[in-house]
Parts: structure tokens; sequence; C-alpha cells
């Protein structure tokens, strides 16, 4: 069986947004006939660590890891990032059965995948690049930012233009890459589960989740601007919400409130109004975040439009749905594709004062959420099954049939 290497910046399997997106790719891989090999990064993993020794698997999947860098200096050492990956594929693997490398975004700087993209050239490895976003960086530390700048640029400018193929997460980067004359295919942010069953909640008032870490925690942020997920619009329109009698319950998944009024203090008058509509569970096991997502009537997620997330797609919508639980949102990314209004999900306004709208969403009838619940189940928009004949019509196009291997 023809061996494709999934490498990158992830926490498979379920560790992360991207160790979910590698996972469903990698059950399309499988079921169109790949063996799928995952090395992503750990932060429980050192330097000392073997790459080949921290071998384990998952649904029938072998993964590795890097260790995930610690400090600068480990950040900055791409060199020897690549010598322990050759190691390991000498070690491990016979790189004569290697058909391609998939890498998304890198463990260490982009120098990686410079290394990375040279070495399938000269081992006739098909490469392709798993984009997923183009981030603007913004924080109050210049000389971060520049440098951040200086590599996602580097990747995404350049060297994401020397791959075979590319893998990208929405229309917008596929029309950049296309421009370049470079084969993509559109795969958004799938599940890996293969069925969900709708589940309601028990509770008269309307439950509304959001999970996600929408911050560095312990830094304050002095510009709101600088927030890919609008936590602070989202709960200032919650607040009005309850101002103006809506009953309901906001569950927040990844941060404590001490940790939210760390980085937001200016947030704690809103806190503080919403009283018990309101509540902080930290960080907690992937299994028990799906379930309580599984169980509210809605996720809510408010974006501005930027490049940022216009370039991405929201991971958080497609588990919603892929969890049978209606999305309100806004108008970003590829999502009006996935969502109809009123169907499976709502759009409204990234604007602190769209409060009618919000209001009128948390008035709807249990009915009416468990039919939009039964059409999220319909639709199933984001299974990875949907997605098997496209992934192989693209590989197929990238294969290298004239391999002196």
């Amino acid at each position: 069986m023809k061996k494709i290497l999934y490498i990158g910046n992830f926490s498979f399997p379920l560790g992360n947004a991207a160790g979910k997106r590698v996972y469903a790719n990698g059950k399309i891989l499988r079921n169109i006939g790949y063996e799928v090999i995952y090395i992503g990064v750990d932060k429980t993993k050192t330097k000392s660590n073997l790459i080949g020794d921290t071998e384990t698997i998952y649904d029938g999947f072998k993964y590795y890891n890097f260790s995930y860098p610690s400090n600068s200096k480990e950040w900055l050492d791409y060199n020897s990032t690549f010598k322990a990956l050759v190691k390991f594929i000498n070690s491990k693997i016979d790189i004569n059965t290697i058909e391609m490398i998939i890498y998304y975004g890198t463990p260490t700087l982009s120098f990686f995948i410079s290394k990375l993209i040279n070495y399938c050239k000269i081992n006739n490895i098909t490469i392709i690049a798993d984009c997923v976003d183009w981030l603007t960086v913004k924080t109050d530390n210049l000389i971060f930012d520049a440098i951040k700048w200086a590599d996602n640029t580097y990747q995404k400018a350049y060297l994401n233009r020397k791959v075979d193929g590319l893998i990208a997460i929405s229309r917008f980067l596929e029309a950049y890459y296309s421009k370049f004359n470079i084969k993509t295919v559109i795969i958004p942010p799938l599940s890996p589960i293969d069925f969900c069953e709708v589940q309601s909640n028990n509770h008269d008032d309307k439950q509304i989740i959001y999970a996600g870490i929408p911050f560095r925690k312990g830094i304050l942020i002095k510009n709101t601007n600088t927030l890919k997920d609008r936590i602070d619009k989202t709960i200032i329109l919650l607040f009005k919400a309850k101002e103006r009698g809506a009953k309901f319950k906001f569950h927040i998944y990844g941060f404590t409130k001490n940790e939210y009024l760390e980085v937001l203090p200016q947030q704690n008058k809103y806190i503080v109004g919403l009283g018990d509509s309101i509540e902080f569970h930290g960080i907690k096991p992937n299994d028990v975040v799906t379930d309580e997502i599984s169980m509210a009537d809605f996720s809510i997620l408010i974006r501005d439009v930027s490049r940022d997330t216009t370039a991405g797609f929201p991971t958080k919508i497609s588990e919603s749905l892929s969890y049978r639980t209606p999305v309100i949102t806004t108008r970003t990314s590829d999502l009006e594709k996935y969502i109809i209004d009123g169907k499976n999900g709502f759009f409204i306004n990234a604007d602190i004062n769209s409060v009618d709208e919000i209001v009128h969403i948390l008035q709807l009838t249990k009915e009416k959420v468990y039919e939009m619940k039964l059409n999220c189940q319909e639709m199933n928009n984001f299974s990875y099954k949907l997605y098997e004949n496209e992934l192989a019509s693209f590989l197929e196009s990238l294969s290298k049939k004239d391999k002196w291997r």
C-alpha cells in the first residue's frame, strides 16, 4: 500500500482543530487506498525523545510526534528538527514506499518546509501543502510580530507555490494559489465521526455554547480588534439580550472566568450583569466538550470580516453542525455555502447593537430548534465521506507515474 506522511503543527487525533482536520482527511485517504502516517507535535515530548520512540496507534493510524518548541532557541532550530525527520524516515520507513508527503504548517520555522520540499524533489516524492489560513500577526510585541509575519509570508506567499499541489480550506486560498497554476482542491474542515444522533437539552432556557481559546492566556488585550473570535462582542450582545428579557444559559469551554477577566478586565461589568446566565467551564476533555455541543440548542461564533477570517474556515462551525447543533454566526469565509439561514443556523451582524437578531433567535420554540437539529443531520455538510471522489481525483492528477524508485 502506498504511504502518505502527514507532517506538521497539529496534535493528532483530537488535541486541537488541526488534529481533527488531518484526522478526517486521513480517513478519506485511507478509504481511497493509502496508508497514512502522522507526525505532529506534542508538548509532553522533549528534544531527547526520538520521533520513532513516540509511536502510538489510534483508529488504526500510526502517529508520531516532534517535541513542541519550548523556547525561542528550539523554535529557530529548524535544521535539527529536519535532521530528526530524515533519521526517522531512514530508520522506520522504506523511503521507496512513500508516495506523497503532506505538510500542515510547520513544527518550527518555515525553513523546515523549504528543506522538506527540496527533500521531496530529490527523492521524487509528491509534496502537498494543506493550507488552512493566512493569519495577520497582531500583538504588542513588535519584534515577535515582525518575525512571525516574515515566517508566515515566506511560507504562504513563497514556499506554498513550490509544491506539486495544495489542499485549500477556502475559496479565497484556492483562488490565490490557482493564479500561479498550482493544482488545488478545496476541502473544508471535516468531521472524523461517522454518525451522530440528534440530541436535545432538557432545560427551559436556551442553551448556547462556545468552545475555544481565542486569546493568549495571561496577556492583557489592549486592542480587542486583534481577536479573531469576538467573544467580547458575543458577551455584550447576550448581556443586552438578557436586558431585553431573553432566557438562556451561555456555556464557555476553554478558559475560566478569571482567565478571561485577566486579559479583558473591561468585560467584568457584562459578566456580572449576566449573572447565572453565563458559566465558564475551563478546559475539559474533547469528548466532554463534544457531548455538550451536541446537547446545546445553538453554538455561537462572532467574527469580523478580515483577511484572516476570509482565508480560514472556522472548525467550530463545522464541528457544531456535525454534532447536529445549529449555529449563530457571522458571514465570513465560505459559510454561506454551507449554512442556510433559518434552516441549520442563523447569520447575524458582528455589531454589538444587533440585539434584535439575538433576541428573536432565543425566542424560538423547542420544536423549531429540534427541526433545525434534524436539518443539520439531513444536510450533513461536513462528512468526510462526501469528499472521497474529489480528493482521489486531485491526488491522481498529481501522481508521478514515471517514478524510477
